[in-house]
């Protein structure tokens, strides 16, 4: 009955965990990367599609200002405010996984076309890993210079 029982358990934990999903943290990297460049072109661009893409449908963000937003504010405000003389550059981005979550921290530069003149704001990202994608749940910008 113990040799039963013990050989159930096992063949229970071996279905358990086989069934589970793998994710492949290379490709996921490259994705969250290329997604933190093409948030920032989006934004400056008004290109909702791709902010819809990223942003997962319960996002909430803090905004430079410290105002709270969602994925529906920052799709109807990227329309309004698309702003086509400055030109987004992110870098230093550093990303680690935690499971099915994971933490994107970097920088970005708004250059000004017209003078050059820029600002810096560095950001931290939550990404999940749910209905196989990654998505962000939640975003935090902070002004580094005036």
């Amino acid at each position: 009955m113990k040799t039963k029982l013990k050989s159930l358990i096992i063949l229970a934990c071996i279905t358990l965990f086989s069934c589970a999903e793998r994710v492949d943290y290379v490709s996921s990297q490259e994705y969250i990367l290329k997604s933190a460049e093409e948030w920032a072109e989006a934004i400056n661009a008004g290109d909702s599609a791709v902010i819809d893409r990223i942003m997962a449908d319960d996002f909430v963000g803090v905004s430079l200002r410290g105002d709270l937003y969602d994925k529906q504010t920052l799709i109807r405000e990227s329309k309004i405010k698309a702003n086509q003389f400055y030109k987004p550059k992110v870098f230093n981005v550093t990303i680690r996984f935690y499971g099915m979550a994971a933490v994107a921290q970097g920088n970005e530069t708004w250059t000004k076309i017209e003078d050059s003149t820029s600002t810096t704001n560095i950001w931290t990202d939550t990404w999940i890993y749910r209905d196989k994608k990654w998505q962000i749940v939640a975003a935090q910008d902070l002004k580094l210079n005036p």
